[in-house]
């Protein structure tokens, strides 16, 4: 079952998704807590809100929907709107195999990425939590969610 483009209905405290199609960049604000972007069509350039600006538990989704073969057709790259706000990790790595933590060392981060790479139905979470955003997620594919 195929989503159409834009939002859907988010009543009766259902999360929202949102086929982000062709679209190249996006802004997320305070009303775009509680939704899932479908994405992978096009190259998203992705900025965060400032997380002062945000109450605690203001959660975005991000699922590679858009794939060729078997792995996205655009990279998708989600920038914090300060420095150093993204902690925690992405779990990578190929099905059966060692799988990695991301990143390799427990700095905060600035940027996350949906490679190329990264297969259909591969996903990342973002929560914030204080004056930072929380970031987990799964990749079956090393080094698919990367944090720099």
């Amino acid at each position: 079952m195929g989503f159409s483009r834009g939002p859907s209905a988010a009543d009766r405290g259902l999360k929202k998704v949102i086929d982000m199609g062709d679209a190249t960049a996006l802004t997320l604000t305070n009303a775009h807590t509680n939704t899932i972007f479908l994405v992978g069509e096009a190259a998203l350039a992705v900025v965060l809100p400032a997380a002062a600006d945000l109450v605690n538990g203001w959660t975005a989704m991000f699922i590679g929907h858009h794939a060729t073969s078997g792995t996205l057709t655009n990279t998708v790259t989600i920038t914090g709107a300060g420095t150093n706000e993204l902690i925690g990790h992405t779990v990578t790595g190929a099905d059966n195999q060692n799988r990695q933590i991301q990143p390799v060392s427990p700095a905060a981060k600035d940027v996350i990425k949906l490679h190329t790479v990264s297969a259909f139905g591969d996903w990342f979470e973002i929560i914030k939590i204080g004056s930072n955003f929380f970031v987990c997620g799964d990749s079956r594919i090393t080094d698919g969610i990367p944090l720099t």
